[in-house]
Order: structure tokens, then C-alpha cells, then sequence
């Protein structure tokens, strides 16, 4: 499968030619994703993941019938709102099943995630969705960076200032300036791609 393999693209070849590494490559393109959208509605991390599941069921049910009308971010509302109806029913489920002792605490849980509005749900999907890019990006580059350098980002993501990161790693802070700069033109470049890789 090609690298630059776009979002469209595969969505078009598991409507109509499904096949397992397009499957595959479909999971994990988007699972990370879709497991902080639910982690964001308070679910534990079990429960998160037992979510996402169903999630990838239904896509892989529903995606025939997906029309993509062209427009940047259609697709991954449309995961985050599958990841809620089926967090939604997944609630419903346990309440069923529930204890008097757990059961104000599911009700509650149930009340706060259908009050979620569809634009809530999708500005949601589209904060979480910089973040998941950002976090990947910075994932695929950091051992391709020096000790240093990943240092200085983890501080300055830490809120530490210039002079702080330049005496806790006893280099000159014009150095911290230019090895930030370093960084963080990486980490554009590689969003870039992603935002290529996923439009």
C-alpha cells in the first residue's frame, strides 16, 4: 500500500473493494484517534477500548453508505459521532445490567454524553483531532532527534522558560533558541505530511 495512501482514497476502496491490509490500514490510521474521543467522554481505559471496538464494527458496517461531500473534517466527525452513539448504547447496556449502588453514576454519565450537540461533538472531533496529528508527529520524529533536543521540547511543552531549560542543560540560551527552532520546524514538517497523509 502506498504511503501517501489519502484518507478519500481508502475510504473509497473499503466501500467497494474490502479487503484486510485496506482494513488494517484503515485501524491503524485512525485508532489512536478514535480511543481519545471516547477517553475524552469519561470511560475508563477498559471501557475505552471495548467502545472503540464496536466503533470499528459499525464503520466497517456503515462505510458503504458514507458520502464524503468534499469538505475537510467530514469524515472524522463522522467517527466521532459513531464513537458517541455507541458510547451512548454501550451505557445503556450497563445500566441494564447495573446495581442500585453504580447506577446514578451510569445515569449520570448517560445525561452528560446526550447532551452533546452535534456542533459540541464536532469541535470535539476537530480539537482532538489537532492534538492526535500533533502527539503522532512528534511521536514519529523524536528518535530521530538528539538527547538534547528532545529534552529541550519536552521543557518547553512543560512550560519551562529559555533561561530554565538553558541552566538545566548547561548550554548558552541563544543554543536553546536555535535547537527549539530545530525542533519545531520537524514537527511542522511532519504535521504537514500527516495532514497529507489523512486529507
Amino acid at each position: 500500500m502506498k504511503e501517501d495512501l489519502t484518507r478519500i482514497t481508502l475510504i473509497q476502496k473499503l466501500q467497494t473493494d474490502y479487503n484486510e491490509d485496506s482494513w488494517d490500514e484503515f485501524i491503524n490510521l485512525y485508532r489512536g484517534y478514535v480511543f481519545v474521543i471516547i477517553k475524552r467522554m469519561n470511560f475508563s481505559e477498559e471501557d475505552c477500548h471495548d467502545i472503540m471496538q464496536t466503533t470499528f464494527l459499525k464503520v466497517w458496517k456503515n462505510v458503504e453508505r458514507f458520502e464524503h461531500g468534499g469538505y475537510n473534517g467530514q469524515f472524522r466527525r463522522w467517527l466521532a459521532t459513531i464513537a458517541r452513539n455507541t458510547a451512548l448504547r454501550y451505557l445503556q447496556k450497563q445500566k441494564r445490567e447495573s446495581t442500585k449502588q453504580n447506577l446514578f453514576n451510569i445515569e449520570k454519565q448517560e445525561v452528560d454524553l446526550e447532551a452533546y450537540t452535534q456542533p459540541e461533538i464536532e469541535a470535539l472531533a476537530d480539537k482532538e483531532w489537532e492534538l492526535y496529528l500533533s502527539n503522532t508527529a512528534w511521536h514519529n520524529i523524536k528518535d530521530d532527534l538528539n538527547n538534547n533536543l528532545q529534552a529541550i521540547f519536552n521543557m518547553s511543552v512543560e512550560g519551562l522558560t529559555r533561561t530554565q531549560i538553558a541552566e538545566a542543560l548547561d548550554l548558552p540560551e541563544n543554543t536553546i533558541s536555535v535547537y527549539k527552532r530545530r525542533v519545531l520546524n520537524s514537527l511542522k514538517k511532519e504535521i504537514k505530511r500527516l495532514e497529507k497523509k489523512f486529507s
